[in-house]
């Protein structure tokens, strides 16, 4: 089945327990949704990473894959290297060295910011990635981050996105998708097979995966 298709994440996907770190085993899903990202990630990419998180790898790999990465986030400590480099410690035990900051931080445009208000140029990005985030945001907070993600991307440029379920409802999420001027990128499908992965961290959830583009 193509990358391209937008559908639930299964068991049987692809996915990695290392994406530049060793990821922790309680992230029960991340391995399956960086395997599948990554695969979005050209070299000639000005991507951005949308809530990143300190730690989160994704933003890491973009750099040692893509022309130009931007990574922006709520928490203002991800101005602040130290900070990022303490989390990736607390996080995966891993003490960073001189040659990881060179290949891979300091090729990153790092940004405190929300998601409701880029602060970014019109069509500045060929990619945005979004892992994991818009579960934690309001309904109204989603659409005008919809908003700012239409705004920000290129004509043509693909949003890469995944999201807990049922946390966020795909029927409402079509609808909504439809007034933001967003469609899905190839075929989609919201049927739930029996071998979805599940997480259970905060409750049985599954996760779901989409590419979108302007409509």
């Amino acid at each position: 089945m193509s990358i391209f298709t937008s559908r639930f994440i299964l068991k049987t996907d692809p996915y990695s327990k290392h994406f530049v770190f060793n990821l922790p085993k309680t992230w029960e899903t991340r391995p399956h949704e960086y395997e599948w990202a990554k695969n979005f990630a050209e070299t000639e990419d000005i991507v951005l990473d949308a809530a990143c998180g300190l730690s989160h790898p994704l933003k890491f790999y973009l750099a040692g894959k893509c022309k130009e990465v931007y990574a922006c986030d709520i928490d203002a400590r991800i101005l602040s290297k130290s900070s990022i480099l303490k989390d990736i410690r607390d996080t995966y035990g891993t003490v960073i060295e001189n040659s990881f900051l060179n290949h891979y931080f300091h090729h990153i445009h790092f940004c405190h910011s929300s998601l409701s208000k880029l602060p970014y140029q019109d069509k500045s990005f060929d990619k945005i990635f979004c892992i994991s985030v818009l579960e934690h945001l309001s309904k109204v907070d989603i659409e005008q981050t919809f908003k700012e993600f239409r705004r920000t991307l290129k004509d043509e440029g693909l949003l890469i996105v995944t999201f807990d379920y049922p946390t966020i409802n795909l029927k409402a999420l079509k609808i909504l998708l439809d007034k933001v001027k967003f469609k899905f990128y190839g075929d989609y499908s919201f049927d739930k097979p029996d071998n979805l992965l599940v997480s259970t961290i905060w409750g049985e959830l599954n996760c779901f995966r989409a590419v979108l583009i302007k409509n």
